[in-house]
């Protein structure tokens, strides 16, 4: 009995274990974008569509997967978005002046000239300084007045009269050809040749930043360089990314001078833009958002907006910078007593989208499904968690940009309702093992209380 009751045990402890999430399908979201890439590269990013944050019911865009062409949910990562792209780097020949060299008999020994009254003239010159005698100048001056960007390096096409396949040099920056300042107190350019084969060290790195002039010079006591040719390396940035800008809806509001809105969506928040409605005007405001209607109300920003118009042109005041939030609801109150709202204002609020990463696994077309209540939630992977053993040079080359194609609809509306609770298996279980523990105690007592019993009691 003890050995049946044993395995019955474990038999129902095994069921007891958790059910396997089931694999998310297609029809589980409620919409879906294919996405477009034209190259092959093992991973594919793009930016989150708006109508994605006009879908999703999770803040974190956990209800968002990538399906390849057999409906197979691939791997995906989310990334922060971006403020600015790379910068661009590219090359531009600068002009390059010869200083004159000293010539080698000047000295800076002593030199007196005497004149007579009957006009005959004594010079007596002195002994030649002779750290002066040896040292030439062996410098080039390069003008960088008309590169509007920093520069990060500079390139050289150099020769040495003695033939020589290496000289030392140094690096110096002025803003006024006066004063200079070491970049590069000493490097090597290097240039050999072999059986048609070449082998340059031509390019020297310097600090990054705008410089005017730049002095090249010879150190290593060899014959002045021939420079026939610089070329620098800038480094334009480039220009901070457009925020998504939507505007949000205006709804009905309890207090005076005061207007609420709705954003319709769970986007990543960060910007909020406000003008005044009537032109040459400024107003003191608090920009407050909540989450949902009984919330209390965060201030996000206060501070003034403002509209003028001069004859020439219409200045409004910068978009307010916010602290990235995903609340739905916000309104706009007058913060300074006299202060008043002529009309409706205008909320324009924005954000800057993730980029859904993810690898391109099986066939495509891949599908961006979003929106749901039915599938597991899954979070995404880290940004950088992809590939994540490549160096960032050889992963930014296996990155190709996708782009959002057609929407349609998968699961529709069915995809936000719940599926119905799963029976608590696990509890039931648990519950008959424990019932039939006490069971097989209750037994146990029983025929130990009979076996105790004294024969022929009553």
């Amino acid at each position: 009995m003890k050995r049946s009751l044993a395995l019955l045990s474990g038999s129902l402890a095994t069921l007891a274990l958790p059910a396997l999430a089931a694999t998310p399908r297609l029809d589980d979201y409620a919409s879906g974008i294919t996405i477009e890439a034209e190259q092959q590269r093992p991973l594919v990013q793009l930016d989150v569509p708006d109508t994605v944050y006009r879908t999703v019911v999770t803040n974190d865009l956990s209800d968002v997967r990538v399906f390849n062409a057999d409906g197979v949910p691939v791997p995906h990562a989310l990334c922060a978005a971006p403020v600015t792209e790379p910068p661009t780097i590219s090359q531009e020949s600068l002009p390059a002046y010869r200083l004159q060299d000293l010539p080698a008999a000047a000295s800076d020994g002593t030199r007196v000239e005497v004149q007579t009254p009957s006009g005959a003239q004594i010079s007596v010159q002195g002994a030649p300084n002779a750290a002066t005698a040896d040292r030439q100048t062996s410098a080039y001056v390069i003008d960088a007045r008309d590169v509007p960007d920093e520069l990060r390096a500079v390139q050289f096409d150099w020769s040495s009269p003695d033939g020589a396949s290496e000289v030392r040099v140094s690096i110096q920056a002025s803003d006024d050809l006066d004063r200079w300042r070491t970049l590069v107190a000493a490097t090597t350019l290097v240039q050999l040749q072999s059986d048609g084969r070449q082998l340059r060290r031509h390019r020297v790195a310097i600090p990054q930043g705008k410089y005017d002039f730049l002095r090249v010079e010879r150190i290593d006591r060899g014959p002045p360089l021939r420079i026939d040719g610089v070329i620098a390396e800038r480094v334009t940035p480039a220009p901070v990314i457009e925020p998504v800008w939507f505007t949000a809806n205006a709804v009905s509001a309890s207090e005076p001078n005061t207007f609420q809105f709705e954003t319709g969506r769970r986007a990543p928040i960060t910007y909020a833009r406000l003008t005044p409605t009537q032109e040459n005007s400024s107003l003191h405001i608090a920009i407050e958002s909540r989450a949902e209607p009984k919330s209390s109300w965060t201030t996000e920003w206060t501070g003034e907006v403002y509209s003028i118009q001069s004859d020439t042109e219409r200045r409004i005041s910068p978009p307010a910078e916010l602290a990235p939030t995903t609340h739905a609801e916000w309104r706009v109150r007058l913060a300074k007593e006299g202060d008043v709202f002529y009309q409706t204002p205008v909320l324009e609020l924005g954000y800057r989208p993730a980029r859904v990463r993810f690898v391109a696994q099986g066939a495509g077309p891949y599908t961006l499904a979003f929106g749901s209540r039915r599938a597991e939630s899954g979070s995404a992977r880290a940004c950088d968690s992809l590939l994540a053993n490549l160096p960032p040079a050889e992963l930014q080359q296996n990155i190709e940009q996708g782009y959002a194609g057609a929407e349609r609809t998968l699961g529709g509306e069915d995809a936000f309702r719940p599926l119905p609770k799963k029976t608590p298996l696990r509890q039931i279980v648990l519950w008959g093992v424990l019932v039939l523990g006490v069971g097989a105690l209750v037994a146990m007592a029983l025929s130990l209380l009979r076996r105790l019993k004294p024969d022929g009691a009553a």
